[in-house]
């Protein structure tokens, strides 16, 4: 997702006008001490990752926020099955994960009920409409605002951004220390993760293990994040709650 640098209240006030991003975790929804998961464009089986997170989050058992993507949910039914009958939320994230800003509002309903219909086919279900929505790259334009309200949709928010898709199996701990630091900074947050790559696979390549877009360290990465932040005395709570998702209306500067 590619959000604002800058700092200070007229950066808080762009990010809010442009982006999902709330720096507060309160403008998020959350209350004191609460943490909430989302991953994004997802499922994922290279290297079993999305199965894989989903064991994870069992063991802790933690409910968590799928932002999952038309074709890849084409690819995988199976999985989207799984996270639904496993409690966790299901957002659409498009269809094909193109960036707002070349996009209108035709184009833009268009892939949201493109994800809806794979969804629907993956669960059974005619006439899927889905409840929750988050932009792709976290980029909220006009034509995202009318979309998501002309479907009721509601806007899934952040707090706190780490540059996941910019780490590989190699060097991921730094990412992982951010966002630990970041929750125990602030009582908690709302945070996502990239269980998906959308980029053509390079499993085969000789450097895969250094590769931005090999995410098979994400579950035992989240394994590490939720036993630390337990330990800390915070608590999980998915990310569909009521109190956990906001329109995305500018938040005053703080």
């Amino acid at each position: 997702m590619g959000f604002c640098n800058v700092e200070g209240c007229r950066g808080t006030l762009v990010l809010s006008l442009f982006t999902i991003m709330r720096r507060n975790p309160r403008l998020t929804g959350l209350q004191p001490g609460q943490v909430a998961f989302t991953f994004d464009d997802g499922p994922n089986l290279e290297a079993n990752v999305t199965p894989n997170l989903l064991d994870v989050l069992h063991q802790h058992s933690v409910k968590a926020g799928f932002c999952i993507v038309g074709r890849q949910i084409v690819r995988h039914p199976d999985i989207v099955r799984r996270m639904s009958n496993s409690g966790h939320l299901l957002i659409n994230h498009t269809h094909s994960h193109e960036h707002p800003i070349r996009q209108n509002f035709a184009t833009l309903l268009d892939e949201i009920q493109a994800c809806d219909r794979e969804i629907g086919a993956a669960l059974g279900v005619r006439d899927y409409r889905s409840e929750y929505f988050r932009a792709p790259f976290g980029i909220v334009t006009m034509a995202v605002r009318r979309a998501a309200r002309h479907h009721g949709l509601k806007h899934v928010l952040l707090s706190h951004y780490g540059w996941d898709t910019r780490v590989g199996p190699h060097n991921c701990g730094s990412v992982v220390d951010l966002l630990i630091a970041n929750a125990k900074k602030h009582d908690g947050g709302m945070f996502v993760f990239h269980d998906g790559s959308l980029c053509p696979p390079k499993i085969h390549e000789e450097n895969w293990n250094r590769s931005t877009e090999n995410r098979s360290w994400v579950p035992e990465a989240i394994h590490r994040v939720v036993r630390e932040l337990k330990q800390h005395g915070l608590e999980f709570v998915p990310p569909g709650t009521v109190s956990t998702v906001r329109s995305t209306r500018p938040a005053a500067a703080a």
